[in-house]
Formats: structure tokens, C-alpha cells, sequence
């Protein structure tokens, strides 16, 4: 079986992994404040409980998501060194096409 990679699609394709990672990881570096502070909408202790379980979610949530956007950058990086590796190999075969 034959594959034909095109080398410009997977630089195009690590480039915009790459530019979801940063953006992701900017929305959750923003969002890490409001998500941990949050206040309760009311004096009773229901609210206080309700304000104390979604701060807990935020900090289990947060590292996480980060978790994600760090592993999709590696995606990227990976992607980019796979395409750098292809466009070697077809030069190479270019070459010793050309002898």
C-alpha cells in the first residue's frame, strides 16, 4: 500500500493545533480567576455550599483542560517534526530520482 503525504497540509495542520493550544491555554488562563473565585449568591449556607462545590470543580477542572492544551501542543510539535521528516525523504528521493 502506497501513502502520499502532502508536506505543506501537515505543516498547515501543526500550525493551526498549534494555534488552538494557544488559544485554549489564554481562554484558561483568564478564565482561572473568576472560575476560583466564586461568590455565593446569597447569606444562607445552601449558597455558601454552592459556591464552595463550583470553586472545587474549578480547581479539578483547570489543570485538566491545561493537561489538554499541553498534550495538543506536543501534537503539534510532533505533527511539525513529521512533516520536517517527509519533506527530507522527498528530497532525498527527488535527488536520487534525478541521478
Amino acid at each position: 500500500m502506497m501513502m502520499f503525504i502532502v508536506t505543506p497540509m501537515l505543516l498547515g495542520q501543526a500550525a493551526s493545533e498549534g494555534a488552538g493550544a494557544a488559544e485554549t491555554g489564554g481562554i484558561l488562563a483568564g478564565a482561572a480567576g473568576p472560575m476560583a473565585a466564586v461568590l455565593p449568591q446569597g447569606g444562607e449556607e445552601v449558597s455558601a455550599m454552592f459556591a464552595a462545590a463550583i470553586a472545587a470543580h474549578a480547581a479539578q477542572f483547570l489543570p485538566v483542560a491545561a493537561l489538554g492544551a499541553a498534550q495538543r501542543e506536543m501534537f503539534a510539535a510532533t505533527v511539525g517534526a513529521s512533516a520536517g521528516a517527509y519533506a527530507a525523504m522527498d528530497a532525498i528521493g527527488s535527488t536520487l530520482l534525478a541521478l
